[in-house]
């Protein structure tokens, strides 16, 4: 009986150990499986050589070889990172001549095409370049093309950088990269001019998207327009914060725990960009756009040279915030 007792008592402490083990291992296998996965980094640097890569291609006006390569380039980058990739060719006259007509491409990347809920959200941008530098200081420079790397190029740099967050890590929201074409082809009217003047209107790309995909209704969306400017200052533009400030809070409230200080608590004025035709048919789309328009705007002077990594980085910041870490 002594030496079963003694046995018995060598006995316990393994089953007792053992036990502890089990109980560590279910914990930390617990914990492993319930922890918030570490949101994707995004890298500014990267995305500052998007936007020289777009501008090396030259001014993305409909009819040059710039438009065209810069157009199989988008492709490209998304075929190599989404889960589905749409191309919606449209066409526009030009209101001053019926015989001219303009060709158009919008492209809408998607990640996560059955999200929990069937949630979506939407990340915008327009790939086109003005086809003049009608605020140039020059006159002689009216009648050239804009090399469009903050007006054009910031956006898209952003989207393509995304895409390979997308790609790497799918979020539990679905997510639309959508690139918009002829944003910037409208006229220049004077201030003063007669509204009912007949002109091209600015934003022609994404009126025609909302128009051929009516069904497509995104829970939210944000628009990114001019965001790579070294001295960034991103307020909140008018049109958004009145009619979808629920989103407008969102963004400012990631951008405050990411520290990104080129979101200011201030109003901004009020800017006809790709987001306007959108709240025009209920959906919440913000655009996110440094104003007052920096001095490069639609000049000869919007070159990478004026971009600024840094101002790519808390864009990208705030996004990856938004998209992983509320949603």
């Amino acid at each position: 009986m002594a030496h079963r007792k003694q046995y018995e008592g060598r006995l316990w402490p393994k089953i007792i150990g053992g036990a502890a083990l089990l109980a560590v291992v279910v914990i930390a296998g617990w914990w492993l499986l319930t922890r918030p996965s570490p949101k994707p980094i995004f890298d500014g640097e990267r995305a500052l050589r998007y936007v020289h890569n777009q501008v090396d291609y030259g001014p993305r006006v409909f009819g040059t070889q710039g438009y065209m390569d810069t157009l199989d380039w988008i492709k490209r980058q998304m075929e190599g990172s989404a889960d589905a990739v749409s191309i919606q060719p449209f066409a526009h006259t030009n209101v001053h001549d019926s015989t001219e007509v303009w060709g158009g491409t919008n492209i809408v990347a998607s990640f996560n095409l059955n999200p929990s809920g069937a949630r979506r959200m939407m990340l915008a941008a327009h790939w086109d370049t003005r086809p003049f530098a009608d605020q140039d200081p020059n006159p002689a420079n009216h009648i050239r093309p804009v090399p469009g790397a903050n007006d054009g190029g910031s956006g898209v740099a952003v989207l393509v950088e995304m895409a390979q967050l997308l790609a790497g890590q799918m979020p539990d929201i679905g997510v639309d990269l959508v690139f918009f074409d002829m944003e910037d082809r409208g006229d220049n009217l004077d201030p003063d001019a007669d509204p009912s003047t007949i002109a091209n209107p600015f934003a022609i790309g994404s009126q025609r998207f909302v128009e051929e995909n009516p069904d497509y209704r995104p829970e939210y969306g944000i628009l990114l327009d001019m965001v790579c400017d070294a001295d960034l200052r991103i307020p909140k533009e008018s049109y958004s914060n009145i009619n979808a400030k629920p989103v407008v809070d969102r963004v400012w409230a990631a951008a405050e725990r990411v520290g990104a200080t080129a979101f200011l608590n201030e109003q901004g004025g009020p800017v006809v960009d790709d987001h306007v035709v959108f709240l025009q048919n209920g959906i919440p789309v913000i655009d996110l756009i440094h104003y007052p328009f920096p001095s490069t705007w639609h000049t000869l002077a919007d070159l990478p040279t004026a971009c600024s990594a840094e101002s790519l980085q808390q864009i990208g910041d705030v996004l990856v915030e938004v998209i992983y870490g509320d949603n």
